[in-house]
């Protein structure tokens, strides 16, 4: 009986790193998304935020959960991580982390990029661990969650869970849900993803015909009631994408332009043509109510074009104060002016070279794969995919990691190269 407990050891220590590490995913996405922020914080939302301080514990674990990260994956393979990061998911970060030089707000720069380095290094720490398929249903045990959450939190608790007439951040979306974050839109980024998971991707959820029928009912009523139009749009183009991706018997670089071509088209569209969609979707002649921010921050980005006035201080503390004081709004609502407002035309170019070989690489997997791994990635894929269309009306998706979208995206542009990698040395070895 010994040898037999000697040679299961191994494997059970195997398993206890593992079920650690999907425990740490879990805990990693949720510090970074935030949820349940007015309820953690202590903050009232219809209460003026000057008078108001909220408690810090959630930015400590920002810095606490990548740490454990590292340490486990640093017992459990050793120090060969840091040499196993893509070097194209590192560049974006880098200029970030950079721009602090030059920064209008050093501290908030630095701040920030840090803690986009350390989230990123500890996606790359649990990728270790993990396999794709764990990595994957641990994510969609995520979204359910904050789904399932949002709908508890807009019924039972509406002075949270929905945007009130009082609310001292933004009371123009009175009645509008919310769930378990700050923003309508916010909700709606994370319902569109929802949506689309739980439909096309039944055997990562891991659950009865019942329990995944419930998420797409509660996916579907987050993404009606937030009311979010980027949503509607990003969802619409993921759908076509994933068309595109499974039967289109095209090459993966054909599939990046159209990708790209798509999100082209989009900004077209609702930049000339607003006026012309009013007609369709019965909203205002910016579509979104935000366009006319645009131009104002274009003049700032001009400014210092090439670099940027550095990462997150360049909206916090630069735009924000502008805008608010003339026209009430926090931020461009555009992702890709938020970047070059940031870090320039370096840092958005390095952005999307970073995306567009990663969607490159991935889709060509997926396109010669089949099962459950085709499905694993297919769905980190919807995540960059949908932040490209996102992102001409939000900032969160490309811009950081403190949001559904924009942690996922940034989580899918460092997990992709790594379990390519991983596959092709196992398909390499000798047999």
């Amino acid at each position: 009986m010994q040898p037999l407990t000697t040679s299961h050891a191994p494997r059970q220590i195997d398993g206890i790193y593992s079920k650690l590490t999907e425990l740490l995913l879990i805990g990693l996405l949720l510090v970074f998304i935030y949820p349940f922020f007015f309820a953690i914080s202590g903050i009232d939302p219809t209460i003026p935020s000057e008078f108001q301080s909220d408690t810090k514990i959630v930015y400590f674990l920002q810095l606490a959960f990548p740490f454990s990260c590292l340490a486990i994956a640093f017992m459990h393979r050793g120090l060969g991580l840091v040499l196993s990061l893509p070097g194209t998911i590192m560049i974006y970060p880098m200029i970030c982390l950079t721009s602090t030089i030059w920064s209008v707000d050093p501290y908030d720069t630095f701040k920030f990029a840090s803690l986009l380095f350390l989230y990123i290094f500890a996606i790359a720490a649990i990728c270790q661990i993990l396999d794709i398929e764990a990595f994957c249903r641990t994510i969609v045990k995520v979204l359910a969650f904050l789904i399932l959450a949002s709908v508890v939190m807009a019924m039972a608790f509406p002075e949270y869970g929905r945007h009130q007439l009082r609310d001292s951040f933004e009371p123009f979306h009175d009645g509008l849900w919310r769930g378990v974050f700050v923003h309508k839109n916010l909700l709606g980024a994370a319902a569109c993803t929802g949506v689309f998971t739980f439909l096309f991707f039944p055997r990562l959820m891991d659950a009865s015909l019942g329990f995944r029928v419930l998420c797409i009912a509660a996916s579907t009523a987050c993404l009606i009631f937030a009311q979010s139009a980027g949503s509607w749009v990003a969802l619409f183009a993921l759908l076509i994408h994933y068309c595109l991706i499974r039967v289109l018997p095209v090459s993966r670089g054909v599939l990046v332009l159209i990708v790209f071509g798509f999100s082209a088209l989009a900004f077209a569209a609702f930049s000339f043509f607003s006026e012309d969609l009013v007609a369709v979707v019965g909203r205002d002649t910016t579509f979104t109510g935000r366009t006319y921010i645009w131009p104002v921050v274009l003049d700032a980005v001009w400014e210092k074009p090439l670099l940027g006035f550095g990462s997150y201080a360049a909206t916090a503390d630069l735009i924000r104060p502008l805008l608010v004081g003339w026209i009430g709004s926090a931020d461009a609502h555009n992702g890709y002016l938020d970047v070059l407002l940031g870090t320039g035309i370096v840092g958005l170019g390095s952005l999307l070279f970073c995306i567009s070989s990663v969607l490159v690489r991935g889709i060509g997997r997926v396109k010669t794969s089949g099962g459950l791994e085709r499905d694993c990635f297919m769905l980190l894929l919807i995540f960059p995919i949908s932040s490209l269309f996102f992102s001409f009306f939000e900032a969160f998706p490309i811009s950081g990691v403190q949001s559904v979208l924009g942690a996922l995206t940034f989580l899918a542009l460092t997990a992709i190269p790594l379990y390519l990698r991983d596959r092709s040395n196992y398909q390499s070895q000798p047999t």
